[in-house]
């Protein structure tokens, strides 16, 4: 579904129409690629939620996996993944409904940008701590019940809506992959692998066309962790040409990224010193190895007693925090994914992507 089919989805309802007796429609939050996504009010309940929909015409390619990755998520309690509320399929759209989240951690650190003149965004350490032990729960539990993200970024995440500010939710799983086999073990990996993520935080292993497995994730994620706690990536002014072919931009990322790998001082320059065990366990890491989550959260937790926060310590968007005014002008996640250049536009799957 291009742009036109979200845009039909996007009038499909107006404000005050009803869905199923159950859902009433408050307004559109976005409309993209696959359809729309509307906030609803939930009569059972009395909540606000999230109602996805797809039109028939597509397939419903998009909210299949979705569903797929949740329903399995959901009755394995996994952390910090939305709750399905329903799910339906009428003659012309289907519809899941399911949380309705707050700002994602990038609009977030565009909220700050008043603050950061340089354009180095970032949460102060606590903050960014709470974020990312809260997103590598998320991933720890997706590996766990066989399944990869494979798109990793401050866009993929959201907190919660007030009065849930320290909730935190794992969110598109538009380029997810089952890589565990029926029979428990791991899928061997491919010759060659099409490039599924975003070009800025997805690992050199991906962006050089090797099959992806949980250390990829990893590797995104510590990256994003860079980004979120220090506001940049050492490769933060690397740009390839604009007119460079994708296969091209993946490579050229995977060799800048390699670079500063290889060179641990250049790479950690102003991280606390807590990050470089973390760097030294990635870069160790193989196809068939599973992260070692305790390690990160180990050194995060030291990084909060070295510099004595506590749980109680307000983070930077709650009330009392830092930067909860400039933060509560953010907008919340449209639970749409992101279009652009450098996401690939790979179409989804759980087994073959």
């Amino acid at each position: 579904m291009g742009r036109i089919g979200g845009a039909q989805a996007a009038e499909l309802f107006k404000p005050g129409d009803t869905v199923e007796k159950r859902w009433v429609i408050q307004k559109v939050l976005g409309r993209g690629g696959f359809g729309a996504v509307y906030e609803v009010m939930d009569l059972q309940t009395n909540r606000m939620e999230a109602m996805k929909i797809e039109l028939q015409a597509q397939d419903f390619r998009s909210l299949k996996l979705e569903v797929v990755v949740l329903k399995e998520l959901n009755a394995r309690n996994a952390r910090h993944v939305c709750e399905i509320v329903g799910i339906g399929k009428q003659e012309s759209y289907c519809y899941i409904v399911m949380t309705l989240v707050g700002p994602s951690f990038q609009s977030m650190l565009q909220s700050l940008r008043s603050k950061f003149p340089d354009g180095s965004t970032r949460f102060g350490q606590r903050s960014a701590m709470h974020l990312g032990r809260c997103s590598l729960e998320a991933l720890e539990d997706m590996h766990k019940y066989g399944y990869l993200h494979r798109d990793v970024k401050p866009q993929n995440y959201s907190i919660g809506r007030e009065p849930e500010y320290r909730k935190v939710f794992i969110l598109d799983f538009g380029m997810s992959r089952k890589y565990i086999k029926a029979d428990g073990t791991q899928r061997r990996p491919r010759e060659r692998a099409n490039f599924r993520g975003t070009l800025f935080y997805a690992s050199v292993s991906a962006l050089m066309g090797e099959d992806q497995a949980p250390k990829d994730d990893i590797w995104s994620w510590f990256f994003m962790l860079l980004r979120i706690s220090l506001g940049r990536v050492p490769w933060r002014d690397e740009v390839p040409p604009r007119d460079m072919p994708m296969a091209r931009q993946a490579r050229f990322y995977g060799l800048v990224k390699q670079k500063f790998i290889n060179n641990p001082t250049l790479f950690l320059q102003d991280c606390p010193p807590e990050y470089a065990p973390i760097l030294s366990h990635l870069k160790a890491l193989t196809y068939s190895d599973k992260p070692n989550y305790e390690l990160c959260y180990l050194q995060m937790s030291a990084l909060m007693k070295r510099n004595n926060y506590t749980e109680e310590t307000a983070l930077d968007w709650e009330r009392g925090g830092e930067h909860h005014v400039a933060t509560s002008k953010a907008p919340a996640h449209n639970m749409m994914p992101e279009q652009g250049k450098n996401v690939s536009a790979a179409s989804p799957s759980t087994k073959n992507g």
